[in-house]
């Protein structure tokens, strides 16, 4: 019984312990933006909005101003969208899909950084939503 206690004790303080939660792989954390952080960089500089959701619910509802990048209709939606990337070239872009967990976005900005050249590309961790009260409005 000793033997026990002391393994569950060791697991929890020992320095050495594994991860016994979900570890965010590094390159993919440090290009998250949160939030609040995207709504500083919106007040002070242009950024380009890309929204990773499907078609359908770009249609439903989307940033004012955003693109639409659908990773599976990848190159219908860069073609569709040459002319906005263009204007993505030295300016931020912030990627957003529906929530956190939403691994369509991280996908997305890979994309755009490795075959496209832009830089830099955020992911932005929060909901795409309360951006809408800073974006002037679009369409």
């Amino acid at each position: 019984m000793a033997a026990v206690i002391a393994a569950v004790v060791s697991a929890f303080v020992h320095p050495k312990r594994p991860a016994w939660y979900y570890v965010e792989d590094p390159d993919v954390a440090r290009w998250q933006i949160t939030v609040e952080k995207a709504k500083e960089l919106i007040a002070a500089d242009p950024v380009v909005l890309v929204d990773a959701r499907k078609k359908d619910k770009y249609d439903e509802e989307h940033l004012p101003g955003a693109i639409l990048l659908d990773t599976d209709r990848w190159e219908d939606s860069v073609e569709a969208a040459v002319d906005s990337l263009m204007t993505a070239f030295g300016r931020p872009v912030i990627v957003y899909c529906d929530g956190d967990r939403c691994a369509k976005s991280a996908d997305v900005s890979q994309r755009l950084r490795e075959q496209m050249g832009l830089d830099p590309v955020y992911i932005l961790k929060g909901d795409w939503r309360e951006l809408v009260s800073v974006l002037p409005s679009a369409e």
